[in-house]
């Protein structure tokens, strides 16, 4: 069963937070940051549902701080008022924002697209290179994460931006395929994380970049 922490500023959750007591969810819920904070250092749910008011910090504090000890941890943020600043941050950052009113369809839909997205269960597997790898994309360097038959996940400067669809070439493989972003936050330490598909419809090409995949040494 998937498990969920749900943070709210008091212990009177708001109208979001009370819908998933009836869900089909393992939910936990707690009040405020600092016990936010004790409950992710103890455990590791797969998705946090935080209201944004949480007095001193606020939910994105709590989703930054979070993505280092787990970095496959999907966040949602629940606002009673639609910020567009907050809102704005929050997919910086990965996390998905709702402004109340919402629906027990919207808020449960969000969650689970996020479960889907955090699903370790992948079509294929990943490979984490042990040496560094590097990928070329619009003329600037990416450090590659990991990677898989499907796509792979890159890491940016902060300066860096991500064009909605690239080429993608790594130095020392005679291939170039063309990729598209599906997800992009920024880490703890500031950098960019990407997550991309392949879109290349050449078979040969296709063919090549498996070839790369089972060519890498790392861990799986």
């Amino acid at each position: 069963m998937a498990q969920i922490l749900a943070v709210a500023m008091k212990a009177e959750h708001s109208a979001a937070m009370s819908l998933l007591r009836g869900s089909a969810y393992d939910v936990a819920f707690v009040v405020g940051f600092e016990a936010a904070i004790k409950r992710l250092d103890r455990t590791s749910p797969d998705v946090l549902i935080s209201e944004v008011r949480l007095g001193q910090f606020n939910g994105l504090h709590l989703v930054i701080r979070s993505q280092t000890a787990h970095p496959n941890l999907r966040s949602v943020l629940v606002d009673r008022v639609h910020d567009t600043v907050i809102e704005f941050d929050a997919k910086r950052h990965g996390a998905i924002y709702l402004a109340e009113p919402i629906t027990p369809v919207q808020l449960l839909e969000t969650v689970a697209r996020q479960l889907a997205d955090s699903n370790p269960q992948r079509r294929w597997p990943r490979k984490q290179p042990i040496e560094g790898l590097v990928a070329h994309i619009a003329r600037r360097s990416a450090r590659v994460v990991d990677l898989s038959y499907g796509g792979v996940r890159l890491e940016l400067p902060p300066s860096d931006t991500i064009p909605a669809r690239f080429q993608m070439a790594i130095p020392g493989f005679p291939l170039v395929v063309r990729a598209r972003p599906v997800w992009t936050r920024y880490t703890a330490v500031g950098s960019i994380s990407c997550g991309a598909e392949l879109s290349e419809a050449n078979p040969k090409t296709l063919a090549m970049w498996r070839d790369l995949v089972d060519s890498i040494q790392g861990a799986a």
